[in-house]
């Protein structure tokens, strides 16, 4: 019998090398059959905004052809309690399907990560085409997002609730200047939540044909504290919502009592609303705010672990050991975290406090905030021989906001 592995093509030395600037229309190409697009000159032009050539890896085979790329971005990232790190949002990553199964893929993020280390950063970060790649490099799940969709028509905030007012309609030209003061008090205030270089926002902003789907042009609602950017489509009468960032109680009510008063809607939808918002709390009838998708967002891989422990601020006071598995870049060891509300020191460690055992993806799931460490033992993803170290390292971790990753990367 002829095994399957006989049948694959022979693994062949593959050259990796960083990018140059005339490298982009060739990684957009590899990209676009990955993913099934054709970038335009236009589309390129736009990336060009945000892409630093030394930030992207690739793959070329022995006839010189780029057959992997990988590349990222560097952000800034808030985690529990208002403090930040600078993380790479790794992007951009594809194989040519001619060369599968060849270890190209892991080659590429090897390099990448290690590079990440060299570079001092904390935390990597991504989003997922497919969830069943990236838990084996040490990527945990840290923001989930859902689908929701909203009965203008039926929906009403509660009787009790008082419209703050102070909405009003910009256009694109004011969005663009009043947003980034308000995003970046939304970021200061949201674990998960990235920051925005001025290319970004003027990427996001473009609003380029082919990401209207048939809807209008973008139309924003402002408001000083927040903003909602969204489309109308009118042949369905569908507001379809883009973002919402609120920097204060009374923006988030403001602007969802403006959205919901809008003429010749029947349908609100929302594709990325946090798993747990105020919104179905405020509306008279809770039911009329339905979920029909949820899925993950952001995926965090720790690259540093004390430096990243002791970014952060717990719930409650903690003071435990946790033995961290990394077989990908072999970053694990035994830390002591002790912290509480008003600060955190991580340090190496042989023992002293209750040991609590963690790979490193389910340590990336915890870290802003959103993972339940007891759903993750129960998981076989931590263990605990003190059940009262597990609830209290579950209590510590909980963030006050649910975390929210905001940009898209």
């Amino acid at each position: 019998m002829l095994h399957t592995d006989a049948l694959r093509p022979a693994p062949a030395p593959v050259d990796l090398r960083p990018a140059v600037a005339a490298d982009l229309p060739v990684i957009a190409e590899v990209d676009g059959r990955a993913f099934g697009m054709h970038y335009s000159e236009t589309d390129l032009d736009d990336v060009r905004l945000l892409f630093e050539p030394d930030r992207f890896l690739l793959a070329r085979d022995g006839d010189d052809t780029v057959v992997g790329v990988t590349g990222s971005f560097l952000f800034d990232v808030t985690l529990p309690g208002g403090g930040s790190v600078a993380a790479a949002g790794v992007t951009w990553v594809s194989v040519a399907v001619t060369h599968r199964r060849r270890g190209i893929l892991r080659a590429m993020l090897t390099a990448q990560h290690r590079g990440f280390v060299a570079d001092g950063l904390a935390l990597s970060l991504l989003t997922a085409s497919e969830g069943g790649i990236y838990g084996r490099f040490g990527y945990g799940i840290a923001t989930e997002h859902r689908a929701v969709e909203i009965d203008r028509r039926r929906a009403a905030l509660r009787a009790d609730v008082v419209d703050p007012g102070g909405v009003r309609e910009v256009g694109t030209a004011e969005l663009r200047r009043l947003a980034p003061d308000i995003h970046r008090r939304w970021v200061a205030l949201t674990p998960g939540a990235l920051s925005r270089s001025d290319g970004w926002w003027d990427t996001l902003l473009a609003d380029r044909e082919h990401q209207r789907h048939g809807a209008t042009p973008l139309f924003h609602l402002v408001h000083p504290d927040g903003y909602v950017s969204y489309r109308r489509d009118n042949a369905t009468r569908t507001c379809r919502i883009v973002e919402v960032i609120t920097a204060s109680d009374e923006a988030y009510v403001a602007l969802w009592s403006t959205v919901l008063a809008l003429d010749l809607v029947d349908t609100v939808s929302y594709r990325k609303m946090a798993t747990a918002e105020p919104l179905a709390h405020l509306l008279a009838d809770p039911r009329q705010l339905r979920t029909v998708e949820q899925r993950d967002g952001m995926w965090a891989r720790v690259l540093d672990v004390p430096a990243a422990l002791a970014a952060r601020r717990y719930a409650v006071e903690v003071d435990v050991v946790l033995d961290v598995h990394d077989p990908f870049l072999d970053r694990g060891g035994r830390f002591r975290l002790r912290g509480g509300p008003d600060g955190a020191e991580c340090v190496p460690a042989d023992g002293g406090a209750p040991v609590v055992g963690v790979g490193m993806a389910a340590l990336g799931t915890l870290l802003l905030g959103g993972g339940h460490a007891g759903a993750l033992a129960r998981a076989g993803l931590l263990a605990a021989d003190d059940p009262a170290a597990l609830r209290r390292l579950d209590a510590a971790f909980r963030a006050d906001r649910t975390p929210q990753h905001g940009t898209e990367f």
